[in-house]
């Protein structure tokens, strides 16, 4: 006989603990003692649980500079009762395996977290059945067994990587567990009772230095629209003129990873404007999220506060019907030079969908579209990667 078991209860509460530390962890930028902010949680994982998310707070820029990120999972499986009965009147031999598979994948890690185990019991002579359940020398019972307990940690010191943790929302990682538990009986009937669970411990520390080692110098940033297709970026500088520090801006279409689109040098003077103008690219329309970065030259970064506005593409996809009225034949030309994959649909007056491909653009060049009998009907081309649509009569003579 061969059964599989799951995992079986959830026997901790989900709780945050936040430790807050102020000192031993690494030199600032200028020899400043670093500090830390922790999070811990620890999860027990029930029946049928095979991931979850773990949600850790992102570390709010205005209150210093993050140096490293940590991450620590303590991973425990313990097997509460495994218990094997010969229900059969000869003798036989029980095996039993425990084995687990963790995984934790998330922001900064790269490549995920895992541990492999596998433990086996046994084998075990069971006498013929004594008739009687729950006793004798047709039976063998173990009670928690710890069979795994490790830790596992990853520490993120890439400034790059480091700056999708600054914020005021959440990293989200995802957190997969497979336990099974195999029982093997050689011949015969029997009975099999297998109870296992699985604990899991997160740590999640960020390295910081404090505000007061290097200032924010950025205030009363803000982002002005410029028509539809433009954002002006425009922050006062309280400029220190005997620090090394420069500014960038950056932009997300997320709010959480964000990329560098142009550098402006500090001033000399004490209060100055900056201005920075952004424009929107080829096909790109929606929410954008900007911030500035401060950077000093000894690698001290600070953030202002994100701003949200929404843009529109400086360039979108414009395309005629040709030739308009048809015969028959249906075809498009792009009126500007793109590149990409566009959805195509044709409808009827009834609203349904006579014709639906996908085409691959590719300049201003002609692409025949299908041959349709006479009527009047609509044209809807949708791009793949922005999802901006446009519509077009046709008239089929």
């Amino acid at each position: 006989m061969k059964a599989l078991y799951p995992l079986i209860r959830w026997t901790l509460p989900f709780a945050f603990i936040f430790v807050f530390a102020s000192n031993g962890i690494a030199q600032c930028p200028d020899g400043h003692p670093g500090g830390a902010t922790a999070f811990d949680t620890t999860i027990a994982f029930g029946t049928g649980i095979t991931s979850t998310p773990v949600k850790f707070p992102q570390f709010n820029p205005t209150s210093g500079m993050v140096t490293c990120v940590r991450l620590c999972i303590t991973i425990t499986g313990v097997v509460d009762t495994l218990a094997i009965e010969n229900l059969s009147v000869s003798p036989q031999t029980a095996t039993f395996s425990y084995v687990r598979n963790d995984q934790i994948s998330g922001p900064g890690l790269g490549s995920p977290l895992s541990n492999s185990i596998t433990k086996n019991y046994g084998p075990y002579n069971l006498a013929a059945s004594n008739g009687v359940l729950g006793s004798g020398p047709d039976r063998v019972a173990l009670g928690h067994d710890t069979v795994l307990n490790t830790q596992l940690c990853r520490t993120i010191s890439d400034s790059t990587t480091i700056s999708q943790f600054y914020g005021s929302d959440s990293v989200t990682y995802n957190y997969d567990i497979n336990v099974s538990a195999n029982a093997s009986v050689t011949g015969g009937s029997s009975s099999v009772l297998v109870l296992t669970s699985a604990l899991v411990n997160f740590h999640f520390e960020y390295c910081t230095c404090p505000p007061v080692v290097l200032p924010l110098n950025i205030s009363a940033f803000n982002v002005n629209k410029i028509g539809t297709t433009k954002a002006e970026l425009k922050w006062w500088g309280y400029d220190d003129p005997f620090a090394n520090y420069h500014y960038e801006a950056e932009v997300s279409r997320n709010s959480r990873n964000f990329i560098s689109v142009g550098m402006v040098p500090k001033n000399n003077g004490t209060t100055d404007v900056y201005r920075m103008l952004y424009d929107v690219p080829n096909g790109e329309t929606g929410s954008f999220y900007f911030r500035i970065k401060q950077v000093y030259s000894n690698g001290y970064v600070r953030y202002s506060n994100i701003k949200q506005m929404v843009l529109e593409s400086s360039a979108s996809v414009k395309f005629s019907l040709f030739p308009n009225p048809s015969s028959g034949i249906v075809g498009i030309k792009f009126d500007n030079s793109v590149s990409g994959q566009f959805n195509i649909q044709i409808y009827n007056t009834q609203g349904q969908v006579l014709v639906q491909k996908e085409v691959q653009a590719a300049g201003t060049a002609p692409i025949q579209i299908a041959s349709l009998s006479p009527g009047v009907y609509w044209l809807k081309l949708t791009d793949k990667r922005s999802q901006e649509s446009s519509v077009s009569q046709l008239l089929i003579k």
